[in-house]
């Protein structure tokens, strides 16, 4: 299911997610609701609803609540109802490409979001949801493109969206990597040194194999940051990587000493344990070569 999630690109895995101003941008109304208070909201829809069967906005307002109950079935049946009453309606093409992308019937997605951007080209969260569909149906580069529009069209820049574009672009294939980079390199300039940024367009560079790229972007981390252990560690490894060991070992070394002068209740957290076994391992075998 695509929901809300963490961006994770050093590790790898991450999974683009739509965010609440998606939401506002077409909900007839904004959707206030507390812990424990989601059914008397939809009772209340239900309410004024059966008093004005014919009602576009709350009926927009009500598929909208199901969508974001994961209630589908029933979001689809109020949007169903808009089209008979309004064939028309632009906002109801948007909502069921949001519904159907919510259960991942991509098809589906891609021909409500298309229609939308029909009179919408320059919705940049509808470009994103579009882009999402694409990519649920392997289509990566047409996905990277979506990406691109919407950047093109967002007027305050969104890291994720730059993230997301150079995850398209990888899965693409080896020969989009350099524009992968390119990307990440663009929102940089533009947004500012982000590390999400920078640790994707390391890992970017290593599956290109530019070593030396790669290093001189920990090195511009390393320059700007006060915690450096964890940076020596991802240098050493991608020295030793480049087959350059002897610079590897300096570096994990110096990686021991940053992690042994930070407080006690930092480096006895599991994250710096962990840490440090692995200094300690790789200075073993680089040791025993």
């Amino acid at each position: 299911m695509l929901r809300y999630g963490q961006l994770q690109p050093w590790a790898g895995g991450f999974r683009w997610t739509l965010g609440g101003a998606l939401l506002l941008a077409v909900a007839a109304g904004p959707i206030a609701w507390g812990h424990g208070d989601r059914g008397e909201y939809i009772a209340d829809l239900d309410a004024r609803i059966e008093a004005q069967p014919d009602a576009v906005s709350l009926l927009l307002e009500r598929a909208e609540a199901h969508r974001r109950l994961g209630h589908r079935q029933q979001a689809l049946s109020d949007l169903e109802r808009v089209l008979l009453i309004s064939p028309g309606h632009h906002r109801v093409q948007y909502l069921l490409g949001l519904t159907h992308l919510d259960g991942e019937a991509f098809n589906a997605a891609e021909s409500a979001l298309r229609r939308f951007l029909e009179t919408h080209p320059d919705s940049p969260t509808c470009r994103t949801a579009l882009a999402q569909a694409l990519t649920g149906q392997g289509r990566h580069l047409e996905a990277a493109r979506e990406y691109d529009l919407a950047i093109a069209v967002q007027p305050t820049p969104v890291p994720d969206h730059y993230v997301a574009r150079a995850r398209a672009y990888r899965a693409a294939g080896g020969p989009h990597l350099d524009r992968a980079v390119e990307g990440l390199d663009d929102g940089m300039r533009i947004i500012g040194p982000l590390i999400t940024l920078q640790k994707l367009a390391i890992e970017m560079e290593l599956a290109r194999g530019n070593h030396a790229a790669a290093l001189s972007r920990i090195d511009d981390v390393l320059a700007r940051t006060e915690r450096k252990e964890t940076w020596l560690v991802n240098k050493a490894k991608v020295l030793a990587a480049a087959g350059r060991h002897r610079q590897a070992k300096d570096t994990f070394s110096l990686a021991r000493e940053a992690l042994g002068s930070l407080p006690h209740r930092i480096r006895s957290s599991p994250a710096m344990i962990a840490l440090a076994e692995t200094i300690s391992n790789n200075l073993d075998k680089a040791t025993s070569r």
